[in-house]
């Protein structure tokens, strides 16, 4: 779930974009630690094809940030499961 955003900073490295989204939180469910809302940054996007456009139904969250450190397996699977929070991951990675 995408609790807010602002502040989008884009790079383009390689076949990966990067993003930088400043002021992010998203809301987790994990197994061990239950529930907890997150500071999101330097979100990396891989899968991008400009031939699906405007859909890029291919391109996925590939590494994340959560509170200053690297995102967990379970982590990077809730922000892909949640189509809102990756489409709009997507969309900061190209403009």
């Amino acid at each position: 779930m995408l609790i807010a955003s602002s502040n989008y900073l884009t790079s383009n490295t390689n076949t990966t974009m990067q993003t930088i989204l400043t002021g992010t939180q998203f809301q987790f469910n994990c197994s061990e630690r239950g529930a907890y809302t997150g500071q999101i940054s330097n979100i990396e996007i891989d899968g991008l094809d400009h031939r699906d456009y405007p859909d890029y139904v291919d391109a996925f969250i590939s590494n994340a940030r959560v509170d200053g450190r690297l995102a967990t397996e379970e982590e990077l699977d809730q922000m892909n499961d949640d189509a809102q929070f990756r489409y709009e991951s997507v969309e900061a990675s190209l403009y």
